[in-house]
C-alpha cells in the first residue's frame, strides 16, 4: 500500500486513549496479516505517530486496535512515549504488540509534590492543524437555511465585507449564541436513480461574533474571518464544535458499505490528494466519522480476442478516503492517497 509522507502527519489525529484497548483479533471478519519484514521490536522515537508505527507492522494500519495488547504492569498503559519498546509476540498463534516502558527522565514540580515526565506521549494533531485539509461546509435542510439569520448590510459602508469589518445582521436569534458561521447555498445532491434529495449543501464562508444588540432583531457583528467576500443575504448558523474527535483512530465500515463520489469542492472536475469529496452514503448506511474507504475506478470492458465477446473487468483501486463528517444521507471525506485523480462517479467501499 502506498502511504504518502503527508498522510503520516495528517493521521496523527490517531488518539492513544481510544485505540489502546484489547479487542479480539479478527473482529473485522478478516485474517490479520503482519508484514513479513515487520520488526520483532521497535523503539518509539520522538516525532513518531501511531500511524507510522502501525504501518511498520501492518499492511492495513487502521487495524492496529486488533493487534494492540495493553500491558497492565506499566504506569499509564494507554499512553506511548518516545523510548518505549514495542514487541511483536504471538498469543495462541495470533499476533500481538506488547509495550515495555522505556526509561524516562522525570522532573519534580514544586510546590506540589508530583512528578512529570520530560517527554510527552505520541502527539495528537488538533483540529486547527487540519483546517487546510477539511471543508467546513454542511449538509442542511433547505427550510432551516431559509429561516436562519442573515447579513443585512455593512455597518461601515464598506463596498466589500470581509474579516475585520462590522456588519448588521438580522433574524430570530438563539438566546445564548454569539458565535456564528456564515454560509451560502451550494449544490443540491439528488440520487440519479431514485430522484431522492440526498441533501442541500451550504458553503462555509467565514465566522462572525455578535458584538451589540440594536433593535427589531437587528444586531451588530464583527466578521472574524472570511474565505471570500461576504454579501447581504448570506445566512448565519450557530458555530459547531468539530465532529472530528481528535481522539479517534481510523476504522473500517461494514463490508457491505458501498457508494460513490457525487461532489467535488469548488466545482472542480477532478480531485487530488488531501482534497475533500462528497459521497452519497451517510449515517443511515452505518458510515461513521473516521471510517476509511477505498476509492475504485471502473474499467471499460475489454473485447476478448478469441471469443470476440465483451468481457467485464474488475474495478481498480486508485486511493483511500477518510470520512470526517457524516450526515443522514451524505458524508464528507478527505482523500489520503491516490494513484490517479479522482472524479464524480468513482465508487467508494470498505477496503
Amino acid at each position: 500500500m502506498m502511504i504518502a509522507p503527508r498522510l503520516k502527519s495528517l493521521l496523527q489525529i490517531c488518539a492513544i486513549g481510544v485505540l489502546l484497548c484489547s479487542p479480539a483479533v479478527g473482529a473485522y471478519g478478516q485474517n490479520l496479516t503482519v508484514l513479513s519484514d515487520s520488526p520483532e521490536s521497535y523503539v518509539v522515537k520522538q516525532g513518531d505517530t501511531l500511524w507510522d508505527i502501525a504501518s511498520l507492522f501492518l499492511d492495513e494500519p487502521w487495524r492496529w486496535p486488533e493487534i494492540w495488547q495493553k500491558n497492565p504492569a506499566v504506569q499509564d498503559p494507554d499512553l506511548i512515549y518516545p523510548g518505549d519498546v514495542l514487541n511483536l509476540v504471538y498469543v495462541d498463534g495470533s499476533p500481538r504488540i506488547v509495550m515495555e516502558r522505556g526509561g524516562r527522565q522525570v522532573v519534580r514540580l514544586s510546590p506540589q509534590v508530583r512528578e512529570s515526565p520530560l517527554l510527552s506521549p505520541i502527539p495528537v494533531i488538533a483540529r486547527q492543524a487540519l483546517r487546510g485539509f477539511l471543508a467546513e461546509n454542511r449538509i442542511i435542510d433547505k427550510a432551516d437555511y431559509d429561516s436562519a439569520p442573515y447579513i443585512l448590510a455593512s455597518a461601515t459602508d464598506n463596498l466589500i465585507m470581509g474579516a475585520g469589518h462590522e456588519a448588521y445582521v438580522r433574524g430570530d436569534w438563539a438566546s445564548s449564541v454569539n458565535h456564528y458561521e456564515v454560509f451560502r447555498l451550494g449544490a443540491a445532491y439528488i440520487d440519479e436513480e431514485s430522484d431522492e434529495l440526498l441533501g442541500q449543501e451550504a458553503i462555509n464562508l467565514g465566522e462572525i461574533t455578535i458584538v451589540a444588540d440594536e433593535s427589531d432583531g437587528i444586531k451588530r457583528a464583527l466578521i472574524v474571518s472570511s474565505k471570500e467576500e461576504l454579501k447581504a443575504g448570506d445566512r448565519l448558523l450557530p458555530r459547531e464544535t468539530s465532529p472530528l474527535d481528535p481522539s479517534f483512530f481510523p476504522s473500517t465500515p461494514s463490508s457491505s458499505t458501498r457508494g460513490q463520489i457525487v461532489g467535488l469542492l469548488d466545482n472542480k472536475s477532478k480531485a487530488a490528494q488531501y482534497e475533500s469529496i462528497v459521497i452519497d452514503i451517510g449515517a443511515r448506511d452505518g458510515l461513521r466519522v473516521g471510517d476509511i474507504l477505498s476509492i475504485q475506478r471502473s474499467v471499460a470492458p475489454a473485447r476478448d480476442p478469441i471469443s470476440n465477446k465483451s468481457v467485464a473487468l474488475p474495478a481498480m483501486e486508485i486511493g483511500l478516503v477518510l470520512t470526517y463528517r457524516t450526515f443522514e444521507k451524505l458524508s464528507y471525506g478527505v482523500i489520503l492517497s491516490l494513484t490517479q485523480p479522482s472524479a464524480k462517479g468513482d465508487v467508494v467501499s470498505a477496503p
